[in-house]
């Protein structure tokens, strides 16, 4: 590893690629202070750990109202898909990008975004809900750099700045073989992004020593070396030992590795069976309410039914004894007339002949006239009792 004189970046020879508005200044590198422009920084190596923590330090300075967005990405396209995007100009990628800016007219916040390289953000007229975190953080004119730290391991992902926590998530794993990179661009009126140290270290679990490339010796010097050097002395046993030892501990280490990422898919597995159970229990107890109100609604229907069946029996007995009473009153109205008539014979008869005498048959007509006119008159007063009487109906 190397470092920039009096500068806080860490590089390394065919690490870091400047690509746009980008310069290196005497201490830190100047990504972008032109307007409406674009620079980015990518490494070329791959991070191969799933367990990492990523320092980086940074500083805006601008005028009252300049504007611009600085990016911190990772993902597994790296420089040749993404080069010096925006997450607002980006299309489809494959991992996480951090995105620093004044996003709503606020001070300034860091919102986080996942991206299965399926969605294409350029075009999404949404694109603030697709965040799974935020923070507020007034990062502009500060009069000193902003610490910004990215770090993952077995219990999740987590943001911090400034040593406070700005969000965490406890299901997000982020893959490895990714690429880290870091892009800004600039409004009409320009922000200064200063970039000042990234760092990123592994930790203890998943730590290990890149192999390094040192070309191969002349072969003179191959010839020396394959003479004995009697002056050198032999290095003490026990450090052997202590090397021979040390050597198997890696073992451990991958055997852990894999041990991990068979807990995590069963951990995933399970998750999906829960998620599977929850949904059925709901539509379990969706089919358990219907069928309680339908019993309900059966209950009520029979309930309803027997008493239209009680209302029925009332009123067929009720006409039963109706039409009783009326043939009974019909039949004394019968016998009274039957009786009226028998009486006025007699009567006729006795005055025709009482004292001898012979009454004229005048009289005789006119009392038979009076008959009928009472025999109507009774009808008439029976049919008026009868229609005015109460009616029921079913």
């Amino acid at each position: 590893m190397g470092e920039y004189p009096r500068a806080g970046i860490k590089y390394e020879d065919g690490v870091i690629a400047e690509t746009g508005t980008c310069r290196r200044l005497c201490d830190e590198f100047e990504v972008i202070a032109y307007w409406n422009k674009r620079g980015s920084l990518w490494t070329d190596v791959k991070v191969s750990q799933r367990e990492w923590i990523a320092d980086f330090e940074f500083r805006v300075n601008g005028p009252e109202h300049g504007g611009g967005n600085l990016q911190l990405w990772y993902t597994k396209e790296g420089r040749p898909t993404i080069g010096t995007s925006s997450v607002y100009t980006v299309e489809k990628f494959e991992g996480l990008v951090l995105v620093i800016d004044m996003y709503g007219g606020q001070a300034g916040s860091i919102r986080g975004f996942l991206n299965d390289g399926t969605t294409d953000f350029k075009n999404q007229p949404h694109l603030e809900s697709l965040a799974f975190g935020h923070c507020d953080y007034s990062y502009r004119n500060l009069g000193r750099p902003s610490k910004l730290q990215l770090k993952q391991d077995s219990s999740g992902f987590e943001v911090n700045v400034d040593g406070n926590p700005c969000f965490r998530s406890d299901i997000v794993l982020l893959p490895s073989e990714n690429y880290f990179g870091i892009t800004a661009a600039s409004s009409d009126t320009p922000d200064s992004f200063e970039i000042y140290k990234f760092v990123l270290s592994t930790t203890a679990t998943y730590a290990r020593e890149e192999p390094r490339r040192v070309p191969p010796p002349p072969a003179s010097q191959q010839q020396q070396e394959q003479q004995p050097d009697l002056s050198q002395d032999a290095p003490p046993p026990t450090e052997q030992i202590s090397n021979a030892q040390s050597a198997p501990q890696q073992q451990p280490s991958t055997d852990f590795n894999a041990l991990q990422e068979q807990l995590n898919s069963a951990l995933a597995s399970l998750s999906t069976l829960s998620s599977t159970v929850i949904s059925r229990m709901d539509s379990l107890s969706a089919l358990v309410a219907t069928a309680e109100r339908q019993r309900v609604l059966d209950g009520r229907l029979a309930a309803l039914e027997n008493q239209l069946g009680e209302l029925k029996q009332t009123i067929a007995l009720a006409g039963k004894d109706t039409g009783g009473k009326f043939e009974e009153m019909h039949a004394k109205i019968g016998e009274r007339h039957d009786a009226l008539l028998e009486g006025l014979q007699e009567r006729v008869g006795h005055l025709l002949t009482a004292g001898g005498k012979k009454r004229s048959w005048g009289f005789l007509m006119l009392m038979v006239v009076l008959v009928q006119v009472g025999g109507l008159a009774g009808y008439w007063y029976y049919r008026k009792r009868r229609d005015g009487g109460v009616k029921k109906y079913l």
